[in-house]
């Protein structure tokens, strides 16, 4: 698609406007650091040892032995099965489309990545 939207609930928010530029200025910091994506499986037992990870981790059946892991060193560790880059490079950079009321502390971001992703991707979960 063409851009991506999603909604934040903005009610413990004093400056929103200022929290939205801080967030896609991060964003954008982390993705032209180049950091290498590091897809691993750990076992189930140690992956629920990880903050963060336990929410999605104990909702899925207990045959499950191992975990999909996509880390991104000093960012973001999470369980995760789908396709990932390889770079946080090869993302390009997030540009804000616009942004809506959805109510009295609720609002919609687009958003878009802008520049020309490079790469590939490393594997979906199947692997």
């Amino acid at each position: 698609p063409d851009m991506a939207q999603d909604d934040f609930d903005l009610v413990n928010v004093e400056d929103w406007k200022g929290a939205l530029v801080s967030a896609v200025e991060e964003a954008n910091s982390i993705l032209s650091r180049c950091i290498d994506v590091k897809v691993y499986r750990l076992e189930r037992e140690k992956a629920l040892q990880i903050p963060g990870i336990v929410k999605l981790a104990s909702r899925l059946p207990p045959e499950v032995k191992t975990l999909r892991i996509v880390e991104i060193p000093g960012v973001d560790i999470q369980a995760d099965g789908g396709p990932h880059v390889k770079n946080t490079c090869e993302v390009g950079r997030v540009e804000v489309v616009k942004v809506e009321n959805r109510g009295k502390t609720r609002k919609r971001l687009y958003y878009r990545l802008a520049g020309q992703p490079q790469g590939g991707v490393v594997g979906s979960g199947s692997g």
